[in-house]
């Protein structure tokens, strides 16, 4: 095994082994369990320094991998995620009894599987990547065990997610059936004109990105998403509203690149803008009709994978660096949105209804300040970074003589309005009720829910900082 290979995989590789650690701790020293979110944020931390100390070669493990700007650029934005999701798990765990090392085990083993995802140039790399994610999650989701809601979202998304897994699973085959390789980058040119294989090479192109839009929860493969953010654990929720989706969108970027004829590009833009079109209409639609804030930020989590689709229908480096900045701002807002949301809940089984949040701005100033932060920022209110995320996606497809699509997109937008302010109306312009709920207040939770609306404001005032790692990681696709 080279050396350099293996240095390669070093974040990932920490990661794993702090996991099996946490999960082994869990039983020889549950004395430890208080310290358990900061060893593996610690974990999390030296993974990033390791990820940016390390030289990118490029190709690796005999091509199966590619750790490049991309990978870098990506890498960054789930160990980002991964340590917010952690520090902001330690307090509900405490609060709902279930501080247990397999938890953070799980966390960090689903990060290293989108990692994997991000990073991968082989179909068959790309599905073990996502195995790992999927299976992770599986269990993070029903991780409380005697709550039928967590129960309920486990097994949904056990149900669905084992249906998109055969569904991709029968797409690698057909690709591989069309172009005789698993490598992204042995298959033929793009340039090539469409061979008797084409419609082969189509049908399983449509597959595999049918595989991953259940993981975007674009529509119409959303359905999973309201019931499942519902359910399952709010930190897990956090993550489980950004790093997939945000694995899911680098890998379908990386296929359209490789693997797009030119021939067929009318075709294949066409139904990536109706996918578009179709979940930032749904899901602005349906969020206002809902009282659940975590089910209204599922919805809302639907039509802005679609907001990001628009940037692969573009695609070119500008549609692929607006994706990519896209992915940055939404961890922010969808983290700090639900770190709240963990904040402001009296119990899991208890509905997270929006009413509840009546009068909580003057009670609670910094929570309810970074919820309204992040509201502002997912409609695309300047000067968050959510507007700037949107203007750049809607630049590209202007760019890129798809006016209508962006046109749809500000319309979209303007309709998010509603319920995103809907919030901040509750928290500072309805009185308290008579009887007060009891949210708690924990320093963690301040922290993540600070950190991301300094990062929101910071991000939205100088874009550039981020733009520009995009732009080069864009820059690496090889078409």
């Amino acid at each position: 095994m080279p050396i350099n290979d293996l240095a390669t995989i070093l974040p990932e590789l920490l990661l794993v082994l702090v996991g099996a650690l946490l999960a082994l701790a869990d039983s020889l020293a549950p004395s430890l369990r208080p310290r358990f979110a900061l060893l593996a944020a610690v974990a999390v931390a030296g993974a990033t320094v390791l990820r940016w100390a390390i030289p990118l070669p490029g190709r690796v493990w005999g091509g199966v991998l590619l750790v490049d700007p991309m990978a870098r650029f990506v890498d960054s934005y789930i160990l980002a995620a991964l340590f917010l999701c952690a520090l902001l798990a330690e307090p509900y765990l405490a609060r709902t009894g279930a501080r247990f090392g397999e938890f953070y085990a799980l966390l960090l083993w689903a990060g290293v599987g989108a990692m994997v995802m991000a990073k991968s140039d082989n179909l068959l790399v790309i599905f073990v990547g996502l195995e790992l994610l999927s299976i992770s999650l599986y269990a993070l989701n029903a991780f409380h065990t005697g709550n039928v809601l967590s129960l309920e979202a486990g097994w949904k998304y056990l149900v669905v997610g084992g249906f998109s897994a055969a569904v991709l699973l029968f797409g690698v085959a057909l690709l591989y059936g069309a172009t005789g390789t698993l490598s992204l980058a042995s298959t033929p040119a793009p340039s090539a004109p469409l061979a008797s294989g084409g419609s082969l090479l189509l049908t399983g192109l449509g597959l595999v990105f049918a595989g991953l839009a259940f993981k975007l929860a674009l529509a119409p493969f959303h359905a999973w998403a309201p019931d499942v953010y519902q359910g399952s654990p709010t930190p897990v929720t956090a993550f489980l509203s950004v790093v997939p989706k945000g694995a899911a969108l680098v890998v379908l970027a990386r296929l359209v690149a490789a693997l797009l004829p030119l021939a067929a590009l009318p075709r294949w833009t066409g139904l990536l803008a109706a996918v578009a079109v179709l979940s930032m209409t749904l899901g602005n639609l349906v969020a206002i009709a809902q009282r659940d804030l975590k089910r209204m930020l599922a919805y809302s989590g639907i039509a802005h994978m679609g907001y990001a689709l628009v940037g692969l229908v573009a695609f070119g480096q500008d549609g692929v660096a607006a994706v990519l900045v896209y992915l940055a701002a939404y961890t922010l807002m969808n983290i700090a949105a639900f770190a709240v949301v963990s904040a402001f809940s009296e119990g899991e089984e208890e509905p997270h209804l929006i009413t509840d949040l009546a009068g909580q701005g003057w009670v609670r100033p910094g929570l309810s300040f970074a919820l309204a932060v992040a509201m502002f920022s997912l409609a695309g209110i300047p000067p968050t970074v959510g507007f700037a995320a949107k203007f750049l996606v809607f630049r590209a497809a202007v760019l890129n003589d798809l006016v209508w699509l962006a046109v749809v997109g500000v319309l979209n937008s303007l309709v998010s309005v509603f319920f995103y302010v809907r919030v901040v109306y509750y928290l500072y312009m309805r009185p308290l009720p008579k009887r007060q709920p009891q949210f708690s207040e924990p320093v963690l939770v301040r922290l993540v829910a600070g950190l991301c609306a300094v990062g929101i404001f910071l991000l939205g005032l100088l874009p550039g900082i981020v733009l520009a790692g995009a732009e080069v990681a864009a820059r690496t696709l090889p078409r």
